[in-house]
């Protein structure tokens, strides 16, 4: 073959190869990859705040009041005293002195809704009258808010505010007897009384029959001995009256009228008492000396202020009297 054929024969050959390759299908390319769109993530709830811490054993955060829920039922019937052992001695006397306040105890706290505010320090004169009950075996031995266990045997009582330790003469009414208890608690919480005293200070002052008595309590300052001289001794309480002013100059004991609205804010079985919380009186709220008296029933010595034309008056004074000079007023007609 000739070299020209050859030639030829190659060109032809090339032209059929570009035919045919233009003819087939095109190949498919693989499509690009796609990029996965990041789906956004659900925004995480809002985290709730945690919540606050509490006292243990009360309802109350921490920095705020503790809460103490009582429920104010009657004591339980039968012999309160039974089981206690009449061979043990009882202390009958204690003598006041300057002790440091325990920390902790000046706190306020609420006691079925109401917010009460200890004192920080003794301040005089301060002087309370209303019920007083006792509690004995059931609590021997447990905690008492100062941090000692309660002693039965003890001369010793709880109070809503006083300062923790304090010393207070306590009265009853119905027989003079007095002596002087170491305030070391907190209480009473589930009814209407101002103070339980122990064993032994209810013992020694014939409460412990009854359950309950009308006292008369003082606050004792250490710094003033002849306040808190002459305390009780050889297991008998006697009936000795607080410093007080000049019986010159106490007014003398008067009666009621027949009719009128009254406020009593003290009975005492001391006269010398009765002229005291007068005393106070008129020095606190001067313009209440014409409706001042002092009335003896026979019994104990009233300070009783009226008569008012109302009740509605009454009243009014009545919330004075708490308010400004922290006494229990109670309001009565005759």
């Amino acid at each position: 073959m000739s070299l020209s054929l050859q030639r030829l024969f190659i060109v032809l050959l090339a032209a059929g190869l570009v035919a045919c390759e233009s003819s087939m299908p095109s190949r498919p390319t693989a499509p690009a990859p796609i990029k996965p769109v990041p789906t956004p993530r659900p925004a995480a709830p809002a985290a709730s705040p945690a919540p606050p811490a509490v006292l243990p054993g009360s309802s109350a955060p921490l920095g705020a009041p503790k809460v103490i829920n009582i429920d104010p039922k009657p004591e339980s019937s039968g012999n309160a005293t039974e089981g206690i052992d009449p061979n043990i001695p009882l202390e009958t006397s204690v003598t006041p002195k300057l002790e440091p306040i325990v920390k902790g105890t000046t706190k306020p706290y609420i006691v079925n809704g109401e917010l009460v505010s200890p004192m920080s320090e003794i301040t005089t004169p301060f002087t309370q009258t209303g019920h007083a009950s006792w509690y004995g075996k059931k609590f021997h031995g447990r905690r008492t808010a100062s941090g000692e266990p309660y002693n039965m045997y003890k001369l010793s009582a709880a109070h809503r505010t006083l300062p923790i330790p304090s010393y207070v003469r306590v009265t009853n009414l119905s027989n003079g007897k007095n002596l002087i208890a170491r305030v070391n608690d907190r209480g009473p919480f589930g009814r209407d009384r101002i103070i339980d005293l122990s064993y032994a200070a209810a013992k020694q002052l014939d409460i412990t029959q009854h359950g309950s008595a009308q006292v008369e309590i003082t606050l004792i300052d250490p710094n003033q001995p002849e306040i808190a001289a002459a305390p009780s001794s050889a297991g008998v309480a006697r009936d000795i009256a607080p410093a007080s002013m000049p019986k010159a100059s106490a007014k003398p004991a008067a009666s009621l009228d027949n009719t009128g609205v009254y406020v009593q804010v003290g009975a005492f079985g001391v006269e010398e008492n009765a002229d005291r919380l007068q005393q106070r009186i008129s020095n606190a709220v001067p313009e209440t000396q014409s409706l001042l008296n002092k009335v003896y029933n026979g019994k104990m010595f009233q300070v009783v202020l009226g008569p008012y034309p109302d009740h509605a008056m009454a009243a009014q004074a009545a919330n004075q009297m708490r308010d400004q000079l922290q006494l229990p007023a109670l309001v009565f007609s005759r």
